[in-house]
């Protein structure tokens, strides 16, 4: 810059006709010095437009490590009917419609638009089910619900718990609830489900007392995930020539069935503490899930 400042004097102090022939080498300086300049202007726009650019990444960069990392702090209760869900209640207008409007129809074909809906209706009825005994179960025991909701492994990575109620026969064991355990096969510590690595899968009866028995089973949820590989090798040891498959989970000894227990006493006072503040009673699941499918199936 100091080399530049003192051109710039010497060329204030000499007065040149414009018709005189040095008029051409000034030109070329004036020139000369007019693209120094802007080099010089660009050069640092250039830079400073870098240095936005840096900061702009560098600040997407942490924000979206930021994201990630508050994501994977905790784990989630998950409604396990919701896959496809949005789809199916589209599908379900989109069908009732062609019903109600497609006069071309052929009767194989209503019958096969018909035993579509069926089906769909029992997926939604059914996530709908769900939703509706996950918000009264947290509603009545919020305490609880935190406590699976943001439920971690030992290591500290989260683990999502995906709930669905099914009917009487929707479980391979004949229990009211099931736990489904399983690890994956490179790391002890990562519980594994149909839901894929860090899930675990939880059925549970439609039956009146569904709540309770999803209580009893998120104890066993809350024992097994951070405990995982110690309680892998205990129920291998004490389960593996048990021929009453009900009773898998409840050995005197069993820490995760002494959870469950302790989880269903404690929603079992919670409830009765809830019902003295207010006169909403638990609802029968069988009650809401023939409203659901009821509604469900209307024509909309």
């Amino acid at each position: 810059m100091k080399n530049l400042q003192h051109f710039e004097k010497r060329e204030a102090e000499v007065y040149i006709p414009f018709d005189a022939p040095t008029s051409v080498n000034t030109s070329v300086a004036d020139s000369a010095s007019k693209k120094h300049n802007q080099n010089l202007v660009g050069s640092q726009a250039i830079s400073d437009n870098h240095n936005v650019a840096n900061r702009i990444r560098n600040y997407c960069l942490h924000l979206l490590a930021f994201i990630l990392t508050c994501h994977a702090v905790f784990g989630e209760i998950k409604n396990g009917y919701e896959k496809n869900i949005v789809a199916s209640k589209e599908s379900l207008k989109i069908l009732h419609a062609r019903l109600l409007e497609d006069e071309s129809i052929t009767p194989a074909q209503r019958r096969t638009v018909q035993s579509t809906i069926a089906t769909l209706v029992e997926h939604v009825s059914y996530f709908e089910l769900t939703e509706s005994l996950l918000i009264q179960f947290k509603t009545i025991a919020p305490e609880l619900y935190a406590e699976i909701d943001t439920i971690t492994d030992r290591l500290g990575r989260p683990v999502n718990v995906y709930i669905k109620f099914v009917p009487i026969d929707g479980t391979v064991v004949n229990a009211e609830g099931t736990t489904y355990m399983d690890r994956s096969v490179y790391d002890p510590d990562t519980y594994k489900s149909e839901f894929g690595e860090f899930t675990v899968s939880v059925k549970v009866w439609i039956v009146p007392r569904a709540l309770l028995v999803l209580a009893h089973e998120l104890g066993h949820v809350k024992y097994q995930v951070p405990n995982l590989a110690s309680y892998f090798v205990f129920h291998k040891n004490n389960y593996h020539n048990t021929s009453t498959s009900n009773s898998i989970g409840h050995n005197i000894d069993d820490p995760s069935g002494k959870s469950a227990i302790e989880y269903a006493k404690t929603f079992q006072k919670t409830y009765a503490d809830f019902l003295k503040l207010s006169n909403s009673r638990v609802q029968n699941p069988l009650v809401i899930l023939a409203r659901l499918k009821k509604d469900w199936s209307k024509n909309t």
